[in-house]
């Protein structure tokens, strides 16, 4: 048999048996090793799907705030930046209608770029005088700062004073915009309850981007639990 002399002519003591015994050996050999790359592969998976998880946790439960009429972040929070509170003239009917914290140290092209049809950018001035509180900060311009709390997510809740059961508080304090009758609108924003001058403040009439406290209005708005007798308040949350 053409079997046999293969057989004899390379291993003397070969036999049929012997060669599907060692072709036997051979393929649980190659199924072990098989097993261990596919644990090996298992363990890689796994070890990749865990840190995806971990970095998708960070990067979503890092929140932003911007802490407004206040110089410094609250607590262990990190600051980006400290600014002066900004945004559209309070009578320019194509003003921005939100307020911008403009840092402390801007940085310009250096080629003089520059346009002739622009929205304009103003400084923000407290507009406390008819309020019962905080009267000694009428004209003073406003700080900001931008704040960052690690591995958590932020809201503004307005109305409140205190957080929900499980919520951090950041800061607490009233809710403020721009004068209901005046043309550029802005947003409601919530301005720190111990608010201070930006530095620099002149408490100077420049006017700009003006900052208002609000108040309910009852009809759909229900009184109760509203009143229009009573600054609104607000309170940042992190959780």
């Amino acid at each position: 048999m053409q079997f046999a002399a293969v057989c004899f002519a390379r291993e003397p003591e070969c036999s049929r048996f012997h060669y599907e015994e060692k072709l036997l050996e051979k393929v649980i050999r190659s199924e072990i090793k098989m097993d261990a790359i596919d644990e090996s592969l298992k363990k890689t998976t796994g070890y990749v799907e865990e840190n995806i998880q971990t970095i998708s946790v960070e990067v979503v439960s890092s929140g932003i705030y911007t802490r407004w009429g206040r110089r410094s972040c609250p607590g262990s929070t990190e600051m980006v930046y400290e600014g002066f509170a900004a945004g559209g003239h309070y009578s320019h009917k194509g003003a921005s209608s939100n307020y911008i914290c403009l840092p402390q140290d801007p940085i310009f092209d250096g080629d003089g770029r520059k346009a002739s049809n622009i929205n304009k950018v103003y400084g923000a001035e407290y507009e406390t005088r008819s309020a019962t509180f905080q009267k000694n900060l009428y004209e003073e311009d406003v700080p900001c700062a931008v704040c960052r709390v690690i591995r958590r997510s932020v809201v503004m809740i307005p109305a409140r004073n205190a957080c929900y059961s499980g919520w951090h508080t950041e800061y607490s304090g009233y809710l403020m915009s721009e004068y209901h009758d005046h043309e550029g609108n802005k947003e409601l924003v919530c301005m720190d309850g111990n608010p201070e001058k930006a530095e620099g403040s002149d408490s100077g009439n420049q006017n700009g981007a003006l900052f208002y406290f609000a108040q309910a209005v009852c009809g759909s708005l229900k009184c109760p639990p509203y009143s229009e007798n009573k600054a609104l308040t607000c309170v940042v949350c992190s959780k």
